[in-house]
């Protein structure tokens, strides 16, 4: 669902307002699951800290999650989902969604504990200290290209904390 709205008068309101409508409207789906990762995508491109921070990165990326909870062991049997996303100069161009990332490729592949995802995600630690860590494992792809755009991976989380669905 998309909203409009032209206020002259007031355009903090109103952007204020608008954000806090489409927080509302993401917030219900769970991570990592495919209604999430749609959310994600579309609250990405509702970023303009993103698309700034991601223009020139021109490759997909595939995020898997390991070693997940129990209540989400019995929906994703593989305890590998992950999700695709074709990120294209500051813009999700789209997603898909793996029960079993394991079988997937892309061109950088990013993977880590459930836990860990949850802790970059509510920011209990940065993207970039959780790669540097190896909280974070790039299974494929050049770390050097990935530090470079540590500012879109900075605004990647604020869009994922935007979209919410995040539990331990």
């Amino acid at each position: 669902m998309r909203l409009s709205v032209v206020n002259v008068s007031n355009n903090y309101l109103t952007t204020f307002s608008v954000v806090a409508l489409t927080v509302n409207v993401v917030s219900s789906a769970r991570f990592p699951s495919p209604e999430w990762v749609e959310a994600y995508c579309r609250a990405l491109n509702e970023s303009p800290e993103y698309r700034r921070a991601g223009r020139g990165w021109v490759w997909p990326i595939l995020f898997i999650a390991t070693d997940l909870p129990e209540d989400l062991r019995s929906i994703y049997t593989s305890n590998n989902p992950g999700f695709l996303l074709d990120l294209y100069d500051g813009e999700c161009r789209g997603y898909r969604f793996f029960d079993d990332a394991l079988k997937a490729d892309a061109p950088f592949i990013i993977s880590a504990r459930f836990s860990d995802w949850v802790d970059i995600i509510l920011g209990k630690e940065s993207p970039v200290s959780a790669l540097i860590r190896r909280k974070l494992v790039l299974r494929k792809g050049d770390m050097a290209a990935v530090l470079r755009y540590a500012s879109a991976a900075i605004e990647m989380v604020k869009a994922a904390q935007r979209v919410g669905g995040v539990t331990s």
